[in-house]
């Protein structure tokens, strides 16, 4: 695929085909994310892979959480958050993503958010759809605890064979989104 159409074809998407996700796929857009660009080439991206009763077990204490904090802070704060859970508990696979720097330098969460583009991309060029959900931050502790891991949690990617691709969203011009000084 051309890098182009990669870039301007790739959508959010939220609705899936009930159909599984071959395990070589998976892995191989996980190995696209091992090629992006690290802070010292630190390579602090961790990924784990849940499916089947893994992933409803995640979902369902995601769930759970989320019905746990619009209670504290009310409905109209929790955004899309429930959306979202509902979104990860229809995707075949959902891929919780870590970042397991160490120095905890601002740039090692730069260096996994090139890694999740690269699995959004790839993913778009093998013909399944992604979206990349932070709203785990509204149950972050729980996630972590249940998941287990030393790292920072910091999002979560659905992944599927799209059941409905979106039309474009208008994006600005490069003059309205750039200065250029000399």
């Amino acid at each position: 695929m051309d890098l182009d159409q990669a870039l301007k074809g790739r959508r959010s998407v939220r609705s899936y085909l009930d159909k599984s996700v071959q395990e070589d796929l998976v892995r191989q857009v996980i190995e696209a994310a091992t090629f992006a660009p690290s802070a010292k080439n630190g390579q602090q991206w961790r990924f784990t892979v849940l499916i089947g009763n893994a992933k409803k077990a995640l979902t369902d204490l995601f769930r759970h959480e989320l019905e746990v904090v619009s209670q504290r802070i009310g409905l109209e704060n929790m955004g899309s958050s429930f959306s979202s859970c509902s979104i990860m508990e229809k995707a075949p696979v959902v891929i919780m993503v870590w970042n397991a720097g160490e120095k905890s330098w601002e740039t090692e969460i730069h260096s996994v958010a090139a890694a999740i583009q690269n699995v959004l991309l790839k993913a778009y060029a093998l013909g399944l759809g992604t979206v990349w959900i932070g709203d785990i931050f509204y149950t972050l502790s729980a996630l972590k605890r249940h998941l287990g891991k030393p790292w920072k949690l910091m999002a979560a990617v659905a992944l599927g064979w799209p059941a409905h691709v979106s039309n474009p969203r208008p994006r600005k011009s490069v003059d309205e989104v750039t200065e250029f000084l000399s």
